[in-house]
């Protein structure tokens, strides 16, 4: 009995997978012609997971090179169930996997790097929203500031790591500001942004990040500044919020799409 199309289907995956997964009767003709089809296809499609997660992930690959690379995405292309056919979504679950690959246990720095990637591979298409600004957040009653509940832009991220993931993601950038540090394992926060549509990386303080965290978790403002005060008594809220405008870190109240009204 012939094969079902969804049975042919199945083996065609299975083969684009698996070099040791049978693949005779996948294509007309003798089966070494068959072979070397599947072969072109499964090339093809490990070149396309490499291209896709280089694109996303630029750091990572600069890291451990473009061969440990290229192997590393077929790796997890392999073993990564993706079912969406956008590419740019592929690489999602690329943390948690660099995280538990057994290659890079010593470089356990790695996959912190790779949530950070993965946030500004985000922000560069997140959704559109109409940023707070400083006059609009001047027409705000002074008394009313400490209740406000702000809400960060879709493009915003936090990130907090025991390594060094804001210097290694600036070291790696063009004219580079901060030089690689020769030690990873240093405390950071890293804040990603997109002012004016341009996505950037800024290193926090712990005053700062404690403020933004807070907003993140819904605390009205007033109770975000006074964590960030405990956490760092230097922090400074007449510096900070102005720099947050700037980056366009918030959504303007009382528009729950971020439409301006």
């Amino acid at each position: 009995m012939p094969e079902t199309l969804a049975r042919l289907q199945q083996r065609f995956g299975a083969a684009l997978l698996d070099a040791a997964a049978p693949s005779d009767r996948l294509f007309r003709g003798p089966d070494a012609h068959t072979a070397a089809c599947v072969a072109l296809y499964r090339g093809n499609l490990a070149a396309n997971w490499a291209k896709a997660l280089g694109n996303a992930y630029p750091v990572l690959r600069a890291l451990v090179g473009e061969d440990f690379f290229a192997a590393l995405a077929r790796r997890f292309g392999r073993d990564y169930a993706h079912v969406e056919g956008d590419l740019n979504t592929l690489g999602a679950g690329l943390p948690d996997f660099v995280a538990t690959f057994g290659p890079l246990a010593d470089h356990p720095y790695m996959a912190d790097v790779a949530r950070l990637e993965w946030s500004v591979h985000r922000a560069h298409s997140a959704a559109d929203a109409h940023a707070l600004d400083a006059a609009t957040l001047a027409v705000i009653a002074a008394e009313d500031l400490d209740g406000l509940t702000l809400r960060l832009h879709p493009a915003v991220a936090l990130h907090e790591s025991p390594w060094a993931i804001d210097a290694i993601w600036l070291a790696h950038q063009p004219a580079a500001p901060v030089p690689l540090p020769a030690e990873p394992r240093q405390d950071s926060r890293a804040l990603v942004c997109r002012p004016r549509w341009r996505v950037a990386v800024r290193s926090l303080r712990a005053g700062e990040h404690a403020a933004l965290a807070a907003i993140a978790a819904a605390h009205p403002l007033g109770e975000a500044l006074e964590a960030a005060i405990t956490t760092d008594p230097d922090f400074d809220p007449a510096d900070a919020l102005p720099r947050w405008l700037a980056d366009g870190l918030f959504i303007a109240p009382d528009t729950p799409t971020g439409e301006p009204t």
